[in-house]
């Protein structure tokens, strides 16, 4: 900055402060003009000092950061550059000595004495962070012109400086903060009252100090009837809570998120409103809240939660597995079906693996080119085809599946879903059945054979009882040297095998078979009627 420059800062700071004073010596207006003097002089901080007669009783009657306390008060009065100023009524330079200060850092005091009547009646302390321990004269000389200017403010107070102005105004760090609040508020009134949206000004306590008209037509509330008063009494008891905390974070300058508040009108209707922070008084101490109608976006977003949560519930009850992707392949829907089926879970596989990973090489892009074909169920459209899909494990899964293509508005497609029915259990049930069915093949094949041996047993046993008796009669009849004899012999022995086969007939119990010629099963009479070895 040149030197040009600085000099024009300093007189327009000066100039402020001086202003301020002019408009009163009370609290309010030495802290103003504080602040301008810290401005327009580059100082960290700028305290205006009231001491006395002996020095001994001290006040920081107005300081730039608005930082005040005994402790503040004790540590001005006992300082040394403090004393020498207020001493030898000159400037003094020297290092500050707050033992908080941060190591590394270099302050430095200028205190510069209030002086009436040949009396310090007070000091002017400003404090610089500094390069090369050197302040520009211009600095010195508006310090100089402020603290003459405190001196003419105080001497205009009867009795002294402190009596002049306890007499002038008695007023509180909060009564400070208070006014600058309304005065900055006053600053911003014109862009709340222009807001489309509804505007509440708060201070920490979640008092209102002011609404515009967005915000009055949104609650049915006049302005002055909510001043005042806590914004708590239109909010739903369960949301106090929030309500405090999000005013606490506001007055602390801290991020605030945008968040909901259900709100009761004058009419007793229940609004829902969305409400973001804006904080441009957080250094005053008061929050701003915009905030908007959301009642029928939200009402909106409700109703579609428990459709989707319905749609949701009804997909995953389904025994059959359901497969959405998108065009690209990437998964969009994963039942609890699918799930069971394929061995994943929906988090494993929705988003972050392509439909053709839980098929056999090629299957997928054939099952498209079946979606795009009349062949089965015509275009768009895939009737049941058995296929296999692809496990976690890597287990093939006989399945059947049917598809259709998902078209937009414009009739575009946009996405595939799939149907799949396991078919494990079916496979395994069939084999079961085919087993039965096998096994009362032979269970009725045994029946037939075991009735048709006894049948026949019954009916060729008295033709053979006759044989037999007709040969042991004709062998009565023959002479010894017959040439018959041997004749009726045979015919008597072969009778007499028959009925053991027949006897075998009539016993039968099971159904067994034996090989025969040509490779031929026939029924083995031995081991089915259990005489195994006298069909011989």
């Amino acid at each position: 900055m040149t030197t040009f420059d600085l000099q024009r800062v300093l007189a327009e700071g000066l100039t402020k402060a001086a202003e301020a004073l002019a408009a009163g010596n009370d609290e309010v207006h030495l802290h103003d003009a504080s602040l301008h003097l810290a401005h327009a002089m580059g100082a960290e901080t700028v305290a205006i000092v009231s001491v006395t007669g002996d020095a001994e009783t001290s006040q920081v009657v107005a300081d730039s950061d608005d930082v005040r306390s005994p402790t503040q008060s004790s540590r001005l009065r006992d300082a040394p550059a403090v004393k020498q100023a207020l001493a030898t009524r000159e400037t003094v330079l020297a290092p500050d000595p707050d033992p908080s200060r941060p190591a590394g850092t270099e302050d430095l005091w200028a205190v510069f004495p209030i002086v009436v009547d040949r009396r310090s009646r007070g000091v002017l302390v400003a404090s610089f962070r500094v390069a090369d321990g050197e302040l520009a004269d211009e600095v010195l000389l508006c310090g100089k012109a402020a603290a003459g200017l405190l001196a003419v403010v105080f001497s205009a107070g009867k009795g002294g400086a402190m009596t002049g102005m306890e007499r002038t105004r008695k007023v509180t760090l909060t009564d400070v903060r208070r006014e600058r609040r309304v005065r900055a508020i006053e600053r911003y009134r014109a862009f709340i009252d222009s807001a489309s949206d509804g505007i509440v000004v708060l201070d920490e306590n979640g008092t209102v100090l002011y609404m515009n008209r967005a915000a009055e037509q949104a609650t049915g509330y006049a302005r002055q009837g909510l001043e005042g008063k806590r914004l708590s009494q239109l909010v739903l008891q369960e949301q106090h809570e929030l309500l405090q905390r999000m005013i606490a974070l506001g007055a602390r300058s801290m991020p605030v998120d945008n968040f909901d508040l259900d709100l009761v009108t004058t009419s007793r209707d229940r609004i829902t409103v969305s409400v973001a922070s804006i904080g441009l008084l957080s250094e005053y101490g008061a929050v701003i809240f915009a905030f908007r109608d959301v009642t029928l976006a939200r009402g909106l977003e409700t109703e579609l939660r428990r459709t989707t949560e319905f749609l949701e519930r009804i997909l995953n009850s389904a025994v059959d597995g359901i497969i959405a992707a998108d065009l690209q392949g990437s998964v969009l829907l994963f039942n609890h079906g699918a799930e069971r089926i394929c061995g994943y879970r929906a988090a494993e596989v929705i988003g972050k693996m392509s439909v053709t990973e839980l098929y056999p090489p090629r299957v997928a892009q054939e099952i498209m080119r079946l979606l795009r074909s009349s062949q089965r169920g015509g275009e768009g459209r895939l009737e049941p085809v058995r296929r296999d899909l692809k496990s976690a494990t890597g287990e093939l899964i006989p399945v059947t599946i049917s598809a259709a293509l998902v078209f937009d508005d414009a009739g575009q497609e946009i996405a595939t879903v799939g149907i799949f029915s396991d078919l494990r259990e079916r496979l395994r049930m069939e084999e079961r059945l085919a087993k039965a069915q096998e096994k009362l093949a032979i269970s009725e094949k045994q029946a037939v054979a075991i009735e048709l041996a006894g049948a026949a047993a019954h009916e060729l046993n008295q033709p053979l009882t006759s044989i037999m008796g007709y040969a042991q009669m004709l062998l009565r009849r023959l002479e010894p040297d017959s040439p018959h004899q041997k004749s009726i012999d045979t015919i008597l022995s072969e009778a007499e095998r028959m009925a053991g086969i027949v006897r075998q007939l009539g016993s039968l119990t099971r159904y067994e078979t034996k090989a025969y010629v040509g490779g031929a099963q026939i029924l083995d009479l031995g081991r089915s009627s259990g005489q195994v070895g006298t069909d011989e």
